[in-house]
């Protein structure tokens, strides 16, 4: 049973990178004598401004973080905010688990530093909020740009459409649970196993101690203060709209970088189209169908196939390879940076802070 269960564990993790790996090779090897051409005429000062926008979309996903975690009253440095929010991310884009991996890292991360998962939860459910909305704006966008540029609806834009109510759903669901308390408690239950359940892959010393009354308790207590303290989230929103925004400019640098220009809304439609891919659960970060999805719709829209191909492989690169390699050493940082305990099981940060130590529950100062 211990083999087939290891099995399985490895075939979640390893099974949708063969897949996504088999797609991305399927597209580039027909396109890779242009996809060469395109790459080796690149500008370089435009790549390193399309880099730069990759910097930029984490930083605001830190600033989101560290902003949220002020409303819900538990400060930590931005250092450590950002860090925090740039690995958690590149392990949700590399595991394909719906979204459950990313939680249950910054939940791990957090409570290093003293933050109940309970808070964790809810500042990741507040964010997810309102990235889904945002998206699902510029989906929307993309879609309305679509309609005036197409004399007729082929099938690119009904599944526009499919893919606005899907994530249009989520988001309503995500808010649905914060003022229906029936349905919290019973999504509240699964979501508290499968963050234990990815916290214990990660790493198997850091289960969750505390019960899952004490984690209900700090989630609706941190649901509570979001409600109490709206008026703050204007600014968290402003960061998600500008993380997306640098998004939006990683591919517009990568076009210019490889020579071409194109009209905003073309810019905004393949976009738009590429992200819905990476909403799809059981590929990590939609690699492949994303590439393939952008490939077609700016071909479609006059764009060489070549350049088309390499803009969204350096999108990839830069947003999603490079900062995955980057967190490797950010999260060791933010290991070499955790309060370090003595033997009584208390921590020498949480003595000199007051904080609660490894006895307690984290978060409940008296």
């Amino acid at each position: 049973m211990t083999r087939k269960a290891d099995f399985r564990k490895r075939l979640l993790i390893y099974g949708p990178i063969a897949v996504s790996l088999f797609i991305l090779g399927a597209l580039v090897w027909p396109n890779l004598d242009d996809l060469l051409a395109a790459v080796y005429s690149a500008k370089p000062f435009y790549l390193f401004c399309s880099l730069l926008f990759a910097f930029t979309s984490y930083l605001c996903m830190g600033l989101s973080l560290w902003e949220v975690l002020k409303i819900l009253g538990h400060r930590l440095p931005f250092s450590e905010a950002f860090g925090i929010s740039f690995v958690s991310t590149t392990v949700n884009y590399f595991v394909s688990s719906g979204g459950v991996s990313g939680f249950a890292t910054r939940a791990h991360l957090l409570s290093k530093r003293h933050i109940p998962y309970g808070i964790s939860v809810t500042s990741s459910v507040v964010i997810s909020v309102f990235i889904y909305v945002v998206l699902a704006l510029i989906i929307v966008e993309g879609m309305f740009l679509q309609m005036l540029k197409a004399s007729n609806y082929g099938v690119s834009f009904f599944q526009d459409v499919i893919g606005v109510l899907c994530v249009l759903a989520f988001a309503f669901f995500l808010i649905l649970m914060f003022f229906h308390n029936e349905l919290r408690y019973a999504w509240s239950r699964k979501l508290f196993h499968l963050v234990n359940k990815f916290s214990y892959l990660f790493s198997r010393k850091e289960i969750p101690e505390e019960s899952f009354l004490q984690f209900e308790v700090q989630l609706t207590k941190g649901i509570e203060t979001i409600k109490a303290r709206r008026y703050e989230l204007p600014l968290v929103l402003t960061y998600v709209c500008l993380d997306w925004v640098s998004n939006i400019l990683i591919l517009h640098y990568a076009f210019k970088a490889l020579g071409t220009h194109m009209h905003t809304s073309t810019l905004i439609i393949g976009f738009a189209l590429g992200q819905l891919m990476t909403i799809i659960p059981i590929l990590p970060g939609g690699l492949g169908a994303m590439e393939a999805a952008m490939t077609a719709a700016y071909s479609g829209m006059g764009v060489p196939v070549g350049q088309a191909l390499a803009a969204s492989l350096v999108f990839r690169f830069f947003y999603y390879l490079i900062p995955a390699f980057g967190s490797i050493f950010i999260y060791w940082g933010l290991r070499m940076s955790e309060p370090r305990y003595d033997f009584s099981g208390r921590s020498h940060h949480a003595k000199k802070e007051g904080l609660p130590g490894a006895g307690e529950v984290p978060g409940q100062n008296p």
